[in-house]
């Protein structure tokens, strides 16, 4: 009997496991901790399991080298930035499938990207790299307020700066504790997208483009997205030949990938793209509306297995999450709503991310929270209803703050 072909999984979640063994791959899960939360849930589906720091290349090689010798195709997998990156040099080392280490690096060097695509377009975004805070105010006002400064890499909406006017950049100069290298580019003005692709040799489609739901408070915080989103055909043509230009010009060739575009007034622009799924569940809301999921597509093509069939989201169908928050620094105590909100007809999932009895973290990004709901209905408007009853329903209990650390002093 032959040997299944083999997906190894970096620190996957319990459904990208499912996944992979749904379209006949072997599972092989490393992550340097098999008993954290989430990590040993997959465990318990996988078929084998191998602790490994695989940020750690030398020890990744030393501990998985010797699959060179399996006797099927076998190829490194991860779905987020970190392990998107480390799965592409890993399968180049060990002559694996899989997307080339060099787009995986392209896609996170924001620079490098917005200058190679600002080449394609007939408008290209305003921008400057900043090695030095001294510098940042120069470079703002280089391109003009508003503008926005963020890290040259970095994914997720991490340590994104909105600058309205000198003020703020000299009021983040002030705030940076070293001199990390930013760009600092244009304020895109206008309706954000989430857009999944898929490639294969080169070739990108588009999976699905979800519309972005911002708060209004500082920071446009992400409240979560909607799929399909509500754009008539020129429009959404128009950011499918963005997306798909921006990832041959990465060099992209294989896999999934998340870009992000804001829909100006003069057209679609890039905010940025990376060589994953994403942290905002895209993929789930993906197989919710079209019962096909991204990563059993990506890890079949890899490996030569049967692809699933693939429909592109319709009008009569719709998926959509929505982010919860909680105060940082509260004891969160309990959770009540859960099972009313489960109840409801359409709520997919429904997830909690800080532990009962723990205090709450701050987010680590406009695109982080503290929990989820995920839903399907057949309208946009069925949509949103559903989606803002079952958060209406998760009643958090927080107590008091975290006591502030207290000074030690010692005898002169």
């Amino acid at each position: 009997m032959s040997q299944a072909p083999l997906a190894v999984l970096l620190s996957p979640r319990p459904a990208e496991v499912r996944a992979a063994r749904e379209v006949g791959a072997r599972t092989l899960v490393l992550a340097p901790d098999l008993s954290a939360p989430g990590i040993r849930e997959a465990v318990a589906v996988a078929h084998d399991a191998l602790t490994v720091d695989w940020l750690d290349h030398p020890g990744l090689l030393m501990a998985i080298g010797q699959l060179s010798a399996y006797p099927a195709r076998v190829s490194v997998f991860g779905f987020a930035e970190a392990s998107a990156l480390v799965a592409a040099r890993v399968n180049e080392a060990l002559r694996f499938p899989g997307n080339p280490h060099a787009a995986v690096a392209y896609l996170t060097d924001k620079v490098a990207l917005r200058g190679k695509v600002n080449q394609l377009t007939g408008t290209p975004v305003r921008f400057e790299q900043c090695d030095r805070v001294t510098h940042l105010v120069a470079a703002a006002e280089q391109v003009g307020f508003p503008c926005v400064a963020k890290p040259r890499t970095g994914s997720g909406g991490q340590e994104v700066h909105l600058l309205r006017d000198v003020a703020d950049a000299a009021l983040l100069a002030a705030e940076l504790v070293s001199d990390p290298v930013l760009i600092v580019e244009e304020f895109l003005d206008g309706p954000e997208y989430s857009v999944l692709a898929h490639s294969r040799d080169g070739e990108h489609t588009v999976l699905a483009v979800a519309e972005k739901h911002l708060s209004d408070g500082p920071g446009f915080t992400e409240d979560g997205h909607d799929l399909p989103a509500p754009l008539d055909p020129q429009d959404r043509a128009r950011v499918e030949d963005l997306v798909t230009a921006t990832l041959g010009a990465a060099g992209h060739r294989s896999g999934l990938s998340l870009t992000e575009v804001v829909r100006t007034e003069h057209g679609p622009r890039l905010i940025e793209s990376h060589a994953h799924p994403g942290p905002g569940r895209l993929g789930d809301l993906l197989a919710l509306a079209t019962g096909t999921d991204p990563v059993a597509l990506a890890v079949a093509t890899a490996l030569r297995l049967p692809v699933p069939e693939f429909h592109p989201p319709s009008g009569g169908r719709c998926a959509g999450i929505r982010i919860l928050r909680l105060p940082p620094g509260r004891l969160l105590e309990a959770v009540h709503g859960i099972d009313e909100a489960y109840a409801l007809p359409g709520v997919a999932d429904i997830g909690i991310t800080v532990r009962v009895g723990s205090h709450v973290p701050e987010a680590t990004s406009r695109a982080a929270g503290h929990g989820f709901v995920t839903a399907v209905a057949s309208c946009p408007g069925e949509l949103e209803a559903l989606l803002g009853k079952a958060l209406s329903l998760l009643r958090p209990v927080v107590g008091e703050a975290a006591p502030e650390p207290k000074e030690e002093h010692t005898a002169a």
